[in-house]
């Protein structure tokens, strides 16, 4: 007990490096004991009939390392009055083995017996300290749902985020009202070729918008919705709430409106559209720069073809919506045969409009072609889409590589939605399911929770520029594959893919929940600084940006060029991460900047564990 504490008083001593996430300590709320990071919860909650294990952590490397913590033989659950629920003993992970992803060794407490609704922390009377409280309920996960979703509000354009929706000081006027005048990047002074491509949302914490990137988004979106509809309700206090629709779906058609602006007569889009330089302006309502959009695109096009489609076959379920679904329907037909009309484009987009190049390979389109044709298939019934079904969907990454692949998988759900089809080739559809099935039972695909000591294994090579996308999809492939799987591997499957949601939540190195400013929400310790045009360095927010954006994540990739975020590229993978806004030379938005594709692998994730 001696030794734990003064382990505890040598670490109140060590300071943090400049911008890393700060240490989880102190009384943080009236009437219960001090908090530490070292005991790891889910700082919303769990399910009752969820496994629930805390992961007790002494850091071994890395930024805090100073942080050394060993817990007392028996650990207390009690509940948010102080009363024992529950004791246990915490059983060292591998041995008291060193963690190669964060450098920490660890614990283990199991407490899934408990399944009484409440609200709960483990209590170390060795330390007399304690964990993030934490909730047990079939609700624990609505509130954190909302959250996440009403992120997109926060990124629309041309319209007011008012005060009433934005639930706090987040508000802002109609910004890029210009972009009803969007000038053509490849002839600026011909005014002739303005076009109104107003509205949409923000792609990340830049104010551009691009096309191909929202494929992952919508698909994964609307999967999102059809894998459980009844937590999209009508209340989540947007514009269109109380409109007897879900908004999600609303949210949703706020960015395909802007898609639908962004298509030509001909049935083709540009690449992307935006600002050709850095000179932007708080708040964004007063940046009236003009904008442009760029050449025509064949990866622009295809991508667009699929999520018209996608989104037509859900909204021709609604009744007010169904004239909506036929319009989309026909810009889908009309995108697919500009596509297959016109040569292939590889290199339109040229940089000029920033930000993220848009341009997609020929290997990408092959996938794209695929996802477009059964999308296409499905919502006209027509065998001609069949043959390129048939010819590229082996081309897809969750196809052709050993396992079942994260990437692109909120995309390459469609394969899935291929195979439910009645109509579908039967071998190919035989092949998908074999994949899937084969993939669940690899270690590379959902090893059991031991292999990682917070539970959350990913490959070392993830832990890339937005790593909380790959994150987020191998629990969202875990459960593609539970409805596949016999019935010991389901439960894995499922437990694979709670355990990727509880590492967003706090079990994680950072002892902090991946999202913005969820205190509120439960959140002890959440993500401070996000980049962002309108909510980071440089706005009023920078320290209170909106709640429940998903930040990229630690990347040990990480390339900034400052000094004081040097500390950063020494971490190991998972503790590669600082919370910051800053721009260059510390390069924060290869860290913190939010976007709106891991927003989408968030929520597909997050959905299925929604009551």
């Amino acid at each position: 007990m001696l030794l734990a504490a003064t382990m505890l008083l040598a670490s109140a001593q060590s300071a943090y490096p400049t911008f890393a996430v700060p240490r989880l300590e102190g009384v943080t709320i009236k009437g219960l004991p001090a908090v530490t990071g070292r005991i790891g919860v889910d700082q919303f909650g769990y399910l009752p009939d969820g496994d629930k294990v805390a992961v007790i952590s002494d850091p071994q490397k890395g930024y805090n390392e100073a942080d050394a913590y060993i817990p007392g033989p028996k650990l207390e659950i009690r509940s948010r009055k102080g009363k024992t629920v529950l004791t246990g003993t915490p059983k060292p992970w591998k041995g008291g083995a060193v963690h190669e992803d964060s450098g920490d060794r660890g614990w283990w407490l199991d407490f899934s017996k408990l399944t009484m609704p409440g609200e709960y922390y483990v209590y170390d009377p060795s330390t007399k300290l304690r964990s993030p409280v934490f909730k047990i309920g079939n609700d624990v996960y609505r509130p954190i749902l909302k959250a996440a979703v009403r992120m997109y509000y926060y990124q629309r354009l041309a319209v007011p985020i008012l005060k009433k929706h934005a639930e706090g000081p987040w508000v802002d006027q109609p910004a890029y009202l210009q972009d009803r005048q969007t000038r053509s990047v490849e002839k600026k002074d011909d005014r002739s070729l303005d076009r109104d491509l107003s509205g949409g949302w923000m792609d990340a914490g830049d104010t551009d918008k691009y096309p191909p990137f929202n494929s992952d988004v919508i698909h994964g979106l609307l999967y999102a919705y059809r894998a459980n509809p009844k937590a999209f309700t009508d209340d989540f206090n947007i514009p269109e709430s109380g409109n007897g629709r879900p908004d999600l779906l609303d949210e949703v058609k706020f960015e395909m409106d802007w898609l639908a602006k962004m298509q030509f007569p001909d049935g083709s889009l540009p690449v992307k559209m935006g600002n050709i330089d850095y000179n932007g302006k708080y708040p964004l309502s007063q940046d009236v720069r003009p904008r442009y959009y760029g050449p025509k695109d064949s990866g622009a096009t295809i991508t667009a073809c699929a999520l018209y489609a996608h989104t037509a076959r859900i909204y021709g379920g609604f009744a007010p919506w169904k004239g909506y679904a036929n319009d989309l329907r026909a810009r889908a037909l009309r995108a697919w045969s500009w596509y297959k009309a016109n040569p292939r484009t590889y290199k339109t987009d040229t940089g000029e409009i920033k930000s993220g190049i848009a341009n997609r390979s020929a290997e990408d389109q092959d996938r794209l072609e695929a996802v477009a044709a059964i999308h296409l298939f499905a919502l006209t019934g027509d065998a001609k889409y069949q043959s390129a079904i048939r010819e590229k969907a082996g081309k897809m990454r969750q196809l052709s590589e050993g396992v079942w692949s994260p990437y692109e998988a909120t995309t390459a759900e469609s394969l899935l939605d291929y195979a439910r089809l009645p109509k579908a080739d039967q071998t190919l559809k035989a092949k998908i399911r074999s994949q899937l099935t084969r993939s669940a039972k690899n270690d590379h695909f959902a090893p059991p929770p031991a292999t990682d000591l917070y539970r959350a294994w990913m490959e070392p090579t993830n832990y890339h520029w937005g790593s909380s996308t790959v994150r987020a999809t191998w629990g969202v492939v875990a459960l593609q594959a539970e409805k596949y799987a016999d019935a010991g591997t389901k439960q894995r499957l499922r437990q694979r893919a709670a355990d990727m949601l509880h590492s967003f939540h706090g079990v994680n190195p950072l002892s902090a929940v991946y999202l913005s400013n969820m205190g509120k929400y439960g959140a002890e310790l959440s993500m401070r600084e996000i980049y962002h045009a309108r909510y980071g360095e440089g706005t009023p927010f920078l320290k209170n940006p909106p709640p429940g954006y998903v930040v990229g994540g630690p990347n040990q990739q990480y390339g900034g060029n400052a000094e004081t975020l040097a500390w950063v590229k020494k971490q190991p993978r998972a503790k590669a991460y600082a919370d910051t806004a800053k721009s260059w030379p510390e390069a924060s938005w290869e860290l913190s900047e939010p976007a709106i594709y891991y927003q989408a692998a968030y929520i597909r994730l997050l959905t299925p564990f929604v009551r």
